[in-house]
């Protein structure tokens, strides 16, 4: 005893241990991890913005090439005529306004000197072009800063980025030349940067919170997915708007940004596209790139905590485990204490308590056995009940259908004979359930045919369903034999005619009841045996459906309409036994068993067994 309590006891300081251990080791793993997982999604937001910035740049001379495309029309010359020029080249300029996509609403021509000649407008919604005055493409020439250097020196692609009421645009410029190789003027299409962002960058996706920005060299935001914060310094204009908001980190990204080719930091910011900014934690890549006279940092900015909330949260429920564990072993503890107290008297009453045992174990097997038998006379008892009441209710039956026929004029009397035939089937089927469940015979099974043991029973259903409900059989005869019990068909046909019967009752129309039996194609046929070890062996098949013009039944229940006892009747019209039986059956003799039903399309029952073909 000493012995088993001293192992119990180490066992139980290992334990401890082990588990102290588990959760520094957890604690420390969760710092190694986030570091790790940290630089892991710099560098991938590294290899985003170099992406980024390659799909800009690209795009960027795209667009000049479109512009240098257009400008080789030689309609062109005619640059002292723009409505000749827009006559001939109508459809060109159409095409080449249409592909921009929104990007460009304007195209001006300017001589050497910088002097607007003429200028074109484009409208998005009417597809067409048109002349502008000259007046209305002055802001494009006079923020556009670059405009000299190019005039000087006519090497640039574009302009650097400038801004007009808090938008950002970008001068594409595509010299025109004279037959003598002298500089006619500028081809000047100013470019929308925040429609440009949108068709490249706005969906650019992450698996976390994000998105990509571009700032210019003084860090004012040229592109970015709040339209709000273009042409908004990241610092100092912020500050105007949001003053009461931590600006120290982004002080020192713009410093480090400014100082560096490219790089990955992290940093605490801001999303501002809330109402109310709140403070978050970010992982930044950056990297600057030149488009033409431009030069631009490309950074994309994700969320730090969303990105590591799946590391966070193992490690915290790892943490949590580790001290249930600790105080599960603490309770273990206790309980070994006070197991060790009456370990003593559990030994010293040790052959009284094995007696004591013996005696209940005894005790209960007797009540067993009395159970049993009590169960087997209240089934015989049950039984013989139940046969004898099915045998009054048959006569009950029979006489009130009588009755309704011969008092068919009498409304409050028919009224009454329906309810009295309604109560004795609703009996009757209720009798034949627990007769079916409380045989206690062996089942004696027989090669029968098919067509004719669905024949009688559906005849004899037909017998009893009311007079109203459209009953159609088609059946087609020798279709082969089949091993099974015929009370088994009749309980079978019995039960789904009772079922479609009732679920169109209610309806305004004809209640239809459509009952075919026909061979099994083949496509069906192949499909049910890759499921049925049992059947795949068998060639032959019958298919029996029993098909009604009912409501259909709702997907919700379709799954639990063969329960036992799940009806969704009221208590006087439905047991919720009669599917149950039929799916009992259908397991029996492991045939296969399909619902198809769609709301007020009516439900059809279809049931495919095998046969043996006829001789």
């Amino acid at each position: 005893m000493k012995r088993t309590n001293k192992i119990v006891n180490l066992m139980i300081i290992a334990m401890t241990l082990f588990i102290i251990v588990s959760v520094f080791f957890a604690i420390r793993g969760f710092s190694v991890i986030r570091k790790t997982t940290t630089a892991s999604g710099q560098d991938f937001l590294l290899q985003s913005t170099e992406y980024v910035g390659k799909v800009i740049q690209l795009s960027m001379k795209n667009r000049h090439q479109a512009l240098n495309y257009l400008a080789i029309d030689g309609n062109l010359k005619n640059s002292d005529d723009p409505a000749a020029y827009l006559k001939n080249s109508q459809s060109t300029l159409t095409t080449f306004f249409d592909s921009l996509n929104g990007e460009a609403d304007a195209l001006f021509y300017i001589d050497p000197n910088g002097t607007p000649i003429y200028a074109f407008h484009w409208d998005s919604e009417k597809k067409t072009v048109t002349i502008a005055d000259t007046q209305t493409i002055q802001p494009y020439i006079n923020h556009d800063l670059s405009l000299r250097q190019l005039l000087d020196k006519p090497t640039a692609q574009n302009s650097a980025s400038y801004f007009i009421d808090k938008k950002a645009y970008l001068n594409f410029y595509q010299e025109i030349k004279t037959a003598d190789d002298k500089i006619d003027g500028y081809l000047i299409l100013p470019l929308h940067l925040q429609t440009f962002y949108q068709n490249f960058l706005q969906d650019f996706e992450l698996d976390y919170k994000g998105y990509p920005m571009i700032k210019d060299q003084s860090m004012t935001v040229v592109m970015h997915p709040v339209a709000e914060q273009v042409g908004l310094d990241i610092v100092t204009d912020r500050e105007k708007i949001y003053p009461d908001l931590d600006y120290s980190d982004l002080k020192k990204l713009e410093k480090y940004q400014l100082s560096h080719s490219s790089g990955k930091l992290t940093y605490k910011s801001y999303w501002w596209d809330e109402d109310v900014p709140k403070e978050v934690l970010k992982i930044s890549a950056f990297e600057w790139i030149d488009v033409g006279l431009a030069h631009w940092v490309v950074a994309i900015n994700a969320d730090y905590n969303e990105r590591n909330d799946d590391i966070i949260n193992f490690v915290i429920m790892l943490s949590l485990l580790l001290v249930v564990l600790l105080l599960l072993v603490g309770i273990f503890s206790l309980f070994i204490h006070n197991f060790r107290k009456k370990e003593r008297i559990e030994e010293e009453n040790k052959q009284l308590i094995e007696k004591q045992q013996q005696q209940k174990l005894q005790h209960q097997l007797e009540l067993e056995l009395y159970q049993r038998n009590k169960m087997e006379t209240v089934g015989l008892l049950t039984t013989s009940i139940v046969h004898d009441m099915n045998n009054f209710l048959t006569p009950i039956i029979g006489n009130t259908q009588l009755l309704l026929e011969e008092y068919s004029d009498d409304p409050v009397l028919e009224e009454d004979l329906e309810d009295i035939l309604h109560s004795a089937q609703k009996g009757q089927q209720l009798s034949a359930n627990v007769l079916r469940f409380s045989k206690t015979q062996q089942s004696v099974q027989e090669w029968l045919d098919v067509s004719a043991a669905i024949g009688v029973a559906t005849h004899l259903i037909k017998e009893i369903i009311p007079k109203n409900v459209q009953l159609s059989i088609s059946i087609q005869e020798n279709l082969g034999t089949a091993k099974f019990e015929e009370i088994d068909v009749q309980n079978l046909i019995y039960n789904l005619i009772t079922n479609a019967y009732q679920a169109t009752k209610e309806q305004s129309t004809i209640p239809k009841i459509q009952v075919t039996v026909a061979p099994t194609s083949k496509e069906v046929a192949e499909e049910i045996k890759k499921d049925n070890i049992r059947i795949q062996s068998e060639e032959h098949f019958v298919t029996l459906e029993i098909t009604d013009n009912g409501p259909g039944i709702p997907s919700d229940i379709r799954e639990k309409i063969f329960e036992p006892f799940f009806t969704t009747k009221s208590a006087d019209e439905g047991t919720g036994l009669g599917l149950f039986a039929v799916a009992s059956i259908i397991a029996k003799y492991e045939w296969y068993l399909d619902v198809q039903s769609e709301t007020n399309q009516g439900t059809t029952f279809l049931i495919i067994l095998p046969v043996r073909p006829p001789q």
